[in-house]
């Protein structure tokens, strides 16, 4: 009876993986579209308002490359690997600096607390590709 159950919770648990995997893709051919239609705007007003929703939308577009990444490799293998989860931190985090420098709203204390997560993240990333159990 145990092993149906775990069969059941697992076919669940797969279908909601692939279900996920679905919506971020579509995410990111919505984020495409957007990102198109905002560019021909943009050269029809020039207006810096829509200028600064691309950059912004940009870099949302490449966490979503590196989510799309992380799915198809659970897809694949059937587990996700501590540093492809701390590049896509270290890629949030880098994100979210880029927009508070590209605003300009922001003190050397918030940079500092960014620079500091970003070298906890690489840390970690490195230990993680260092002690992997592919390598023992």
């Amino acid at each position: 009876m145990r092993t149906k159950g775990y069969k059941l919770l697992n076919i669940l648990y797969e279908s909601l993986v692939f279900a996920m995997s679905v919506i971020v893709l579509l995410l990111l051919i919505g984020y495409i579209y957007w990102i198109l239609t905002q560019i021909y705007t943009l050269i029809q007003t020039g207006s810096k308002e829509v200028f600064d929703k691309i950059v912004i939308e940009i870099l949302t577009f490449l966490v979503l490359i590196e989510l799309v990444r992380i799915f198809t490799e659970y897809l694949e293998f059937r587990r996700v690997r501590l540093y492809l989860m701390a590049e896509l931190a270290a890629i949030f985090i880098l994100r979210e600096m880029f927009i508070i420098l590209y605003t300009k709203e922001f003190d050397w204390l918030s940079l500092i607390a960014f620079s500091v997560l970003i070298l906890s993240v690489t840390a970690a990333r490195t230990l993680a590709i260092m002690y992997s159990p592919q390598r023992r």
